[in-house]
């Protein structure tokens, strides 16, 4: 069989999402930390995820829930799966005219960007994380949960939409670059420890040179793919 040479495969091991939390009832004034949570009352939360196709995760998902509820036995989660991030995006445009939004929600920056444009749709966290009782590492949470300052702090950075915090970090996508080392270093390079951009065109570039018989010179093949990256996506925003 005819072999396709690789040297270059770029791919993301995770998305990158995060929680961000939005109003759900139809009186949207702003928002603000309650002194004291009332056990007393019932309440009903509902909870936007993704995905429902990676089994593995929506467990995760479902047992989370199961887990928190039972610490909190006076709140129900009602949790709604999506399969592709653009239907929940659009969906929750959709129900900011109607006031009906999630209460929590999966989201990228950019969505939360174009939430924004409704009045008191997304809750500022900073005050929420922050207090003493009910934020990260808060005394009166009944779980183990993380502290900002075991928060990377580019990661808590980036859900700050100008100098609002409005997202905390749930996810993160982990870049991965694999190289076929034998045709670099047949091409006559040897792997950098620090990988560039321009590393990548040079050697690609060397990549593509054919011999007499228009076949590439690497492989002997009339096929030849030098580099590959998986989200297009993410390679413009990489490059920028």
């Amino acid at each position: 069989m005819k072999k396709i040479a690789i040297l270059f495969l770029v791919v993301a091991i995770l998305c990158p999402i995060v929680l961000t939390g939005c109003h759900g009832a139809e009186d949207r004034a702003e928002f603000s930390v309650p002194e004291e949570f009332d056990t007393t009352k019932n309440y009903e939360l509902t909870f936007w995820a993704k995905n429902d196709t990676n089994i593995t995760q929506k467990n995760i998902y479902l047992k989370t829930i199961e887990d928190f509820e039972k610490l909190y036995p006076n709140i129900k989660i009602n949790v709604k799966f999506y399969e592709k991030y653009d239907v929940m995006y659009q969906d929750v445009i959709t129900n900011i005219g109607t006031n009906t939004t999630p209460n929590v929600c999966i989201a990228y920056p950019d969505n939360v960007a174009t939430y924004l444009t409704g009045n008191n749709v997304i809750v500022p966290l900073e005050e929420l994380i922050k207090d003493s009782k009910y934020g990260l590492g808060g005394s009166e949470i009944r779980f183990d949960g993380p502290t900002t300052e075991e928060i990377i702090p580019k990661y808590l950075e980036e859900g700050k939409i100008g100098d609002t915090l409005y997202l905390v970090p749930f996810m993160r996508s982990s870049e991965a670059c694999y190289i076929n080392k034998d045709m670099v270093e047949a091409l006559g390079y040897e792997v950098p420890d620090i990988l560039t951009w321009d590393f990548i065109w040079e050697v690609s570039e060397k990549a593509m040179e054919k011999d007499e018989n228009n076949l590439f010179k690497i492989n002997g093949q009339k096929t030849l793919i030098p580099f590959i990256y998986k989200s297009t996506d993410n390679m413009m925003i990489q490059s920028l």
